[in-house]
């Protein structure tokens, strides 16, 4: 961030810290699909940890290694740049027989999951919530021998999950399954598009099916949040054959509101550079143009006929080879850039796994909520790409001309800031804060360091600004088209 922008955007945000309107003040109502995609930036997955399935309880969380989730965790992804978090759960083992539920979701665990998804709600953050790891024959499986049992639990597991957030706006994201198919079989993870065995044929079918029935579950509830909300709909294992597959069909939506339906990908490419053999470490020219091709055909596919495309899991394994790493940052994410495709990272908190290395998806340290070396390195190189500002360092000035109580003269010609991705312009004059842009900014938040946001504005082009402390602020200003991140230190 250069001088002038500083001292712009430092006098800018000195509105907001009095006000102190709850970050959710202004509810996100009335997006399609695709303009939601276009809000969601970089997405970071809370990999093993609600997702576990050793046993049952709410000590579950930490059954698979990694610590409790906490507000602060959350505090540091959001301050990385991240803007949607992806909550994996699984269900399953919090369930029983009660009443007209066959699988009825127990009442502390719900209640936890509902704790994990306001830590996000608090930063502004999307929220991907979805059924995770219940791919199981004791609960939904893609044949016709479990037909009726998978229609039951995915029908009983989303009525309820609509109830319990039915009031939550569209910053809330429901989907339906994760990487549906047939586990256990030749089948599971690859089938030939052109010619499937009968099997893939038959959990094609009724993947159909059971995503018809989550979105006719989600839109049932009848509240109005739940009538828009957006819901990710994944093809047979969530992979690009399971979508690109003429079998596969998107949900028809009954609900009042249109477009509310997106595809869900997930995309480990190239495959053994990013989750498979650990002797392969670098990428080839055959590997970039398959990612070019993927998001190509996804953009070809469904993007460009206006349906919106979530790539729910990515991520590189680190083999000890974060210079490959990142290159496969600037293909992968330069096309998430170019396509308008936002991407999930996965992160399960494994930063070397030497029994598998493959499975080294560590970014975030959760003991200390801090980025693990490379993992910073990593994260930073993906804002990089995006576009996605850095905050400036906290012993850097805000500006050479402030006075000594930390406020800035104006500057009438001043341009603080002009984003070449959103087309947003940032300037002040007269302790007004102007955002220039093709049409009125739909939302401005700013928040302080511990994720509260201190201001939030609808439908306007100027804001008139005050005092604000000393520390750091991120400020957010979402158009139609795009959302505009800051970062910015007040000293």
């Amino acid at each position: 961030m250069n001088k002038i922008t500083r001292k712009i955007v430092g006098a800018a945000l000195s509105l907001f810290v009095s006000l102190g309107v709850s970050a959710q003040s202004v509810p996100l109502t009335g997006k399609t699909a695709p303009e939601i995609a276009k809000l969601m930036g970089a997405g970071w997955n809370l990999g093993n940890t609600l997702d576990a399935t050793n046993g049952s309880g709410l000590g579950t969380e930490t059954s698979w290694g990694n610590p409790k989730t906490t507000q602060g965790m959350i505090d540091e992804v959001k301050q990385a740049g991240f803007n949607t978090v992806r909550v994996p759960v699984s269900w399953g083992r919090h369930t029983s027989q009660s009443g007209d539920f066959r699988f009825k979701i127990n009442d502390e665990w719900i209640a936890r999951v509902k704790e994990v998804v306001d830590y996000c709600y608090k930063n502004d953050m999307f929220v991907i919530l979805n059924i995770h790891h219940d791919n199981d024959k004791a609960y939904y499986y893609p044949s016709f021998s479990y037909q009726e049992q998978s229609e039951t639990y995915v029908k009983d597991i989303w009525t309820q999950l609509a109830a319990a957030f039915a009031d939550y706006d569209q910053h809330l994201i429901f989907e339906t399954l994760n990487e549906p198919r047939l586990v256990g079989t030749s089948d599971e993870w690859w089938f030939d598009v052109d010619n499937p065995s009968n099997n893939v044929r038959n959990a094609i079918a009724i993947i159909n099916d059971l995503n018809q029935i989550a979105v006719d579950a989600i839109r049932d509830n009848g509240s109005a949040c739940n009538k828009e909300r957006m819901i990710m709909c994944p093809g047979y294992c969530a992979s690009m054959e399971g979508c690109r597959s003429n079998l596969f069909k998107l949900p028809a939506d009954k609900g009042e509101a249109e477009n509310r339906i997106a595809l869900s990908v997930h995309a480990y490419n190239p495959y053994e550079f990013c989750l498979g053999n650990k002797s392969v470490t670098s990428l080839t020219a055959n590997d970039k143009s398959g990612v070019n091709w993927m998001f190509s055909t996804l953009n070809s596919m469904y993007k460009s006929k206006g349906v919106a495309v979530v790539i729910g899991e990515t991520s590189a394994s680190n083999k000890n080879n974060l210079d490959n790493r990142l290159e496969w940052v600037d293909c992968f994410y330069g096309n998430s850039k170019k396509y308008g495709i936002p991407c999930v990272l996965w992160d399960n908190n494994v930063y070397v796994n030497s029994s598998n290395a493959g499975e080294s998806h560590g970014y975030l340290n959760r003991a200390n909520s801090s980025w693990y070396p490379d993992g910073k390195v990593f994260v930073d190189r993906i804002m990089d790409v995006l576009g996605v500002a850095d905050a400036p360092d906290v012993d850097d000035p805000v500006d050479d001309d402030s006075d000594e109580d930390g406020s800035v003269a104006d500057d009438s010609s001043a341009v603080a800031y002009v984003d070449a991705r959103t087309g947003i312009e940032i300037s002040i004059s007269d302790d007004v804060l102007y955002i220039k842009s093709d049409e009125p900014a739909e939302r401005v938040a700013v928040f302080d360091i511990g994720g509260i946001c201190v201001l939030e504005a609808a439908e306007c082009n100027t804001v008139n600004l005050d005092f604000l402390n000393k520390g750091i602020y991120i400020i957010r200003i979402c158009s139609k088209e795009a959302v505009l991140t800051r970062k910015v230190v007040r000293k």
